[in-house]
């Protein structure tokens, strides 16, 4: 009992927050545990209809070290959740643009960066990161992402891919295929 009280104590106290913060959501989203957020004043986050977010260690049996999910949303960014998204204690920090089309699954512990957050040069890091490189991240309509995985910037992962547990994107990965590894490669065609 005082466990299903958590979980809707825990639903109303996330809607709220999205309320306050100005995020955009649909009908019949659930979440489970506290969602952490970091929304600035000009960014845009919408999330659609039907999205389930996993944001505390007992609600996926996965488990994993990340208790809770995180969405940042900062500058002029902006991050869409699609239609039927899952999404289980996992970051997404949008600087520019992330898109999660309808039907995507994200396993525990994953990662979507839009932004490398710190210049590759010694010299623009330390006068104040004058050369940060954001890229949007478009994940399309059915991918899954499996646990524990890294997605950088500028990525578009196809309709229906399958990108492998622990792999880190760093390319495009094409529609109907299974990526996977450091640096995430080709594994295999997803036969209809």
């Amino acid at each position: 009992m005082l466990g299903k009280l958590f979980w809707i104590m825990t639903n109303i106290y996330n809607k709220s927050n999205f309320k306050i913060h100005g995020i955009k959501f649909g009908k019949q989203i659930k979440t489970y545990g506290i969602i952490r957020l970091k929304i600035d004043d000009d960014s845009e986050f919408k999330i659609n209809d039907g999205v389930i977010i996993r944001s505390h260690w007992k609600s996926n049996p996965a488990g994993g070290g990340q208790k809770d999910c995180i969405f940042a949303v900062r500058g002029k960014g902006s991050l869409e959740i699609g239609k039927n998204v899952g999404i289980s204690n996992s970051t997404i920090y949008c600087n520019r643009k992330i898109v999660i089309e309808d039907d995507v699954y994200i396993g525990v512990n994953s990662i979507i960066y839009d932004t490398d957050f710190h210049s590759i040069y010694a010299d623009k890091r330390l006068n104040g990161n004058t050369d940060i490189k954001s890229m949007p991240v478009i994940i399309k309509r059915g991918a899954w992402i499996g646990g524990h995985c890294i997605i950088l910037k500028g990525v578009s992962i196809g309709e229906q891919s399958v990108i492998g547990a622990g792999s880190v994107v760093t390319k495009d990965v094409p529609p109907d295929e299974v990526w996977a590894g450091n640096p995430a490669r080709f594994i295999k065609k997803i036969n209809q």
